[in-house]
C-alpha cells in the first residue's frame, strides 16, 4: 500500500497527489505510467507519472474525476493509503536534441507533458510549450512549465487567460514564425487528432501519448488496441507514445466511447441512497423471491444428480490445421439452462470466497437458470471489467465441485 503525502486541489475535479513510492521514483523516466487500484475490488487505472523525487521516494500523479474509480481516488486524503501502485510501466519517451520542439498540452494532459518538457530541455532543445484549457482555472502546472521551457504560450477557449483560441492556433502561430523540428502533443484524443492534422500539413514529426484508452496496463485485456500505420498496437505495451501521423484517431475515439454509459451508471451509484441499495439487494440477493422459488423448484439431490454439461468444442481434426479459433465454442441456451440448474445456491458459497474480484457467482448462475441472460451479464460487470478473461482462467472445478 502507498501512502498519500500531499494533496492539492487544482480545479473542481482535478487533483495533484504526491505518493510514497521509493522504488518507482528511483527508476521512473519521462513517459512512464503506473497502474493504481483503490480498494481490494477496485478497477485498475493507468496514470502517467507527472514527477518523481528519488531522494524523497515520491511520485506525483495528477488525477481528474471522470468515472467511479478516479472519483474514489480523488476522495482519498493525506495520510490515506492507495491499495496498489504498480510501475513504472510502458516505454519511456525517446529524448534527443531535436532542435526546436513544440510541446502541446491540453487539460490534465499537461501533467504527463511536464517530465517530457524537462527531459527535452536537459537534452539541449529549445522548448516552446503551449498550454490549453477551457478556462483560466483549468490551466495547471504553469509555474513548473515556465521553469523548463524557453517560452510558454497559454490558450483558453473563453479568453479568460492568455490568448483566446484553441491549442492548434497556438501551435500554428509558432510554426509560422520559426522552424519547428519536433512536436509532442498530450491531451484529449480529439485535441491530439487536430494537432497531428496540423503538423502533418507542415511535415513536422509529432509524438502523441494515448494513455487515456488503457485499462489493464499489461496487454492482457486488449482494451487499448489501436491501429498505427495500418497495424494493430497495444498502447500499454507498445506505447503509450506513438507517431501521431500514423494513429487512426477516428477508430480510437469510437472505442473510447464504448463504456460511457457504464461509467455514468457507476457514478450514479455513488449518489444512491442506502435504502435504494437495500431494495436492490432484496430484488437480486439470495433472499429475493425469485431465488427462493428456484431453490424450491428442485431438491438439492436432484440438482446434484444432473450430469455436467460437456462444453462444445471445435472438431479435433479441424483444429489440428487451424490456430485462429478458440477450441471451446460455448454452450447453447438450452445447455446453459441445464448447467445452471446444477448450482445449489449455497448460503455460504465457496465459489465467491475464492474469487479474487468478488463476482456474485450464484446470482450470475441463477439469472441464467431463469433465462435472464442480460441480467446475468450485468451481475458479472458489477465487479469485473474483464468477465470473459475471468471465465477462461477460473478454476471452477476447485472452487465449487472438489
Amino acid at each position: 500500500m502507498n501512502k498519500i503525502l500531499q494533496k492539492e486541489h487544482f480545479s473542481e475535479k482535478v487533483f495533484k497527489l504526491v505518493i510514497e513510492a521509493p522504488l518507482i521514483a528511483k527508476s521512473r523516466k519521462a513517459g512512464h505510467f503506473v497502474i493504481v487500484r483503490v480498494g481490494e475490488k477496485g478497477e485498475r487505472m493507468p496514470l502517467t507519472i507527472a514527477a518523481a523525487d528519488p531522494v524523497k521516494g515520491t511520485i506525483t500523479l495528477v488525477v481528474q474525476e471522470v468515472g467511479l474509480s478516479s472519483t474514489r481516488l480523488c476522495e482519498l486524503n493525506v495520510g490515506d493509503y492507495i491499495t496498489d501502485v504498480v510501475g513504472p510501466l510502458g516505454k519511456a519517451t525517446h529524448i534527443e536534441n531535436f532542435g526546436t520542439v513544440v510541446c502541446a498540452g491540453g487539460g490534465v494532459g499537461v501533467a504527463p507533458m511536464l517530465p517530457i518538457v524537462q527531459a527535452l530541455k536537459a537534452a539541449g532543445n529549445r522548448v516552446i510549450t503551449v498550454l490549453a484549457g477551457r478556462t483560466k482555472e483549468l490551466i495547471i502546472l504553469e509555474k513548473e512549465m515556465r521553469e523548463s521551457s524557453d517560452e510558454v504560450i497559454i490558450m483558453t477557449d473563453d479568453g479568460s487567460y492568455g490568448q483566446k483560441g484553441l491549442v492548434t492556433e497556438g501551435v500554428e502561430a509558432v510554426i509560422k514564425r520559426e522552424k519547428v523540428d519536433k512536436c509532442f502533443a498530450i491531451g484529449p484524443a480529439i485535441m491530439m487528432k487536430f494537432v497531428c492534422l496540423l503538423t502533418k500539413k507542415y511535415d513536422i514529426p509529432t509524438d502523441v501519448s494515448l494513455n487515456t484508452i488503457m485499462v489493464d496496463g499489461t496487454g492482457m485485456c486488449g482494451a487499448c488496441r489501436i491501429t498505427v500505420g495500418g497495424k494493430t498496437k497495444f498502447v500499454c505495451v507498445d506505447g503509450p507514445e506513438f507517431d501521431g501521423h500514423q494513429v487512426d484517431f477516428d477508430e480510437m475515439l469510437k472505442r473510447m466511447g464504448a463504456f460511457k454509459d457504464i461509467e455514468r451508471e457507476e457514478i450514479h451509484k455513488l449518489d444512491t441512497k442506502p435504502a435504494t441499495c437495500e431494495a436492490e439487494q432484496a430484488a437480486s440477493g439470495r433472499n429475493a423471491e425469485w431465488r427462493e422459488a428456484l431453490r424450491k423448484s428442485m431438491k438439492p439431490k436432484e440438482r446434484v444428480a444432473i450430469p455436467r454439461v460437456k462444453m462444445n468444442e471445435l472438431d479435433s481434426e479441424y483444429r489440428s490445421h487451424s490456430r485462429k479459433e478458440e477450441v471451446n465454442l460455448g454452450l447453447s441456451e438450452e445447455q446453459a439452462l441445464t448447467e445452471a440448474k446444477r448450482c445449489l445456491d449455497c448460503a455460504n458459497p465457496s465459489c465467491m470466497e475464492g474469487c479474487p474480484v468478488g463476482i456474485d457467482i450464484p446470482g450470475f448462475v441463477k439469472n441464467i437458470e431463469r433465462g435472464e441472460f442480460l441480467e446475468a451479464a450485468r451481475t458479472l460487470k458489477k465487479t469485473s471489467a474483464l468477465p470473459a478473461v475471468c471465465g477462461r482462467v477460473c478454476p471452477q472445478e476447485k472452487q465449487c465441485e472438489s
